[in-house]
């Protein structure tokens, strides 16, 4: 069996991708472990055009249910793990070893969370370090805690947490916040918020559970006493996915501005290309290009 559009990925650019290609015309298959992506772990959503504000597991669950309006056929629960082309056509392998063969494929697989790589990281996953502040944050009500970062992850997640914990530590490896103005706005001069700037942590410790943090500000170790870090300083592109693509410094995926990887029938869109800015409306955007110019091309070839 000859699928004609394979889409690998769970959250807005692969189901924006999936609408637009199946309004189009062309039979969709969907692959992904699960769906919503990084929105899952974003509290609330306020800039979602006509929106005002909306939690983020909300508007993916709105989002599943609007692509499942469309005739689309769904495999979840596992990760395609390899897309190769040995003829004409497209063939994606599965974790459990299945084969889709296809006429085309949109790559969505958007990106994961960055580790530090420092001591203790591993050793305390789960047991007081996390990478998701929206979703360990209220084990630490009323607590001290810390956030590793300063971008627009690390923002986001101070700004939850103030709801939240008694202090904040933030450790910044340079000076200054970036992302979102309007919560910047939000924090930095909350009485909540330690911000340390050209702050490095050096390591986790503690017994069975996190019990602290070293951290090197500017040139002092310093020990911050808390059960709770957590690791806010972004994402990596998914894109260790097939060897037809070619990828920049940071491997994201390159694309045209129609999203075509260069590989005729590939295309990729969202977080793990290299086009625009790391916001849901542009993946959502970048989703309904990759979907609209894949079933142009499944029309050429099947037709």
């Amino acid at each position: 069996m000859v699928r004609e559009l394979v889409i690998i990925g769970g959250a807005s650019a692969a189901q924006s991708a999936a609408i637009y290609a199946s309004r189009a015309g062309v039979d969709v298959t969907v692959v992904a472990d699960e769906y919503g992506g990084q929105i899952n772990n974003t509290d609330k959503v306020e800039n979602w055009l006509g929106t005002k504000s909306i939690g983020g597991p909300e508007l993916a669950e709105k989002f599943t249910t609007h692509m499942r309006d469309y005739d689309v056929e769904e495999i979840t629960g596992q990760k395609a793990v390899d897309v190769q082309r040995p003829d004409e056509n497209f063939v994606v392998e599965l974790e459990k070893g299945e084969i889709l063969e296809a006429l085309s494929v949109v790559i969505a697989t958007g990106g994961s969370r960055r580790k530090l790589g420092v001591k203790g990281e591993e050793e305390f996953s789960a047991k007081g370090v996390g990478y998701c502040a929206v979703c360990d944050g209220p084990l630490y009500q009323g607590e001290e805690v810390a956030v590793i970062g300063a971008g627009y992850a690390a923002t986001e997640a101070i700004d939850y947490l103030s709801d939240i914990a008694e202090k904040i530590y933030v450790i910044n490896r340079s000076e200054g916040y970036s992302g979102e103005e309007i919560t910047i706005e939000r924090i930095k001069n909350h009485e909540k918020v330690n911000h340390l700037e050209n702050a490095e942590v050096e390591e986790f410790y503690g017994e069975d559970l996190l019990e602290g943090l070293k951290v090197d500000h500017d040139g002092e170790m310093k020990d911050i006493e808390v059960p709770g870090a957590f690791i806010e300083i972004g994402t990596k592109p998914n894109s260790d996915i097939s060897d037809l693509i070619e990828k920049n410094q940071s491997g994201k995926i390159k694309v045209d501005e129609n999203m075509n990887t260069g590989e005729k029938g590939l295309f990729a869109a969202g977080d793990v290309t290299d086009k625009g800015v790391q916001q849901l409306v542009v993946s959502a955007g970048e989703g309904c290009r990759a979907g609209l110019n894949a079933a142009e091309y499944v029309k050429e070839v099947r037709d």
